[in-house]
């Protein structure tokens, strides 16, 4: 069914949008005052904590968060001058592992998630409420991440700068 959207799909569409954003930012907000860490921060550690022995190889680190190699290079090396996480390298395999001061930091940040997540969310949700949610979001994300990644995509200012010249 392609066209536009009817007001009531794009009212739906925008309140999950505007859901979507609050909650992001009341979090980020929640867990950079309760740990000073940063989302991407918090992420890693979150991997690393949950991981056997709270460590994983740079290239899982990177498969689980999604993150190409340049981007987790680039976040593990302030997290290591920020004492979080510490990396050793051993022949060509890369492993992280968290640092007291991480798992301190983190259990900050995840108590202030936690209470974050429900007070914005999850106490407005009844248990039925609540599965659905989570179907719908399960059905959706299924055949999104069964995807290849796409082709990266040239900027729109490189599209510009290839018309000038």
């Amino acid at each position: 069914m392609a066209g536009e959207l009817t007001s009531g799909e794009a009212s739906t569409w925008r309140l999950i949008q505007r859901l979507s954003d609050l909650a992001t930012g009341v979090v980020e907000h929640q867990i950079r005052s309760a740990a000073d860490l940063s989302a991407a921060e918090f992420d890693v550690l979150r991997c690393l904590v949950e991981a056997p022995e709270r460590q994983l190889r740079q290239n899982e680190l990177a498969a689980l968060l999604g993150w190409d190699k340049s981007r987790l290079s680039h976040q593990l090396t302030r997290m290591q001058h920020r004492e979080l996480i510490d990396r050793q390298k051993s022949g060509r395999v890369h492993a992280v592992a968290v640092t007291r001061m991480g798992r301190q930091k983190f259990e900050l940040a995840d108590n202030a998630h936690v209470a974050a997540v429900r007070s914005l969310l999850l106490e407005h949700l009844s248990d039925a409420e609540r599965e659905a949610l989570e179907r719908t979001a399960a059905e959706t994300a299924a055949p999104a991440a069964a995807q290849p990644a796409p082709a990266a995509q040239p900027s729109p200012a490189r599209i510009l700068r290839a018309r000038i010249s």
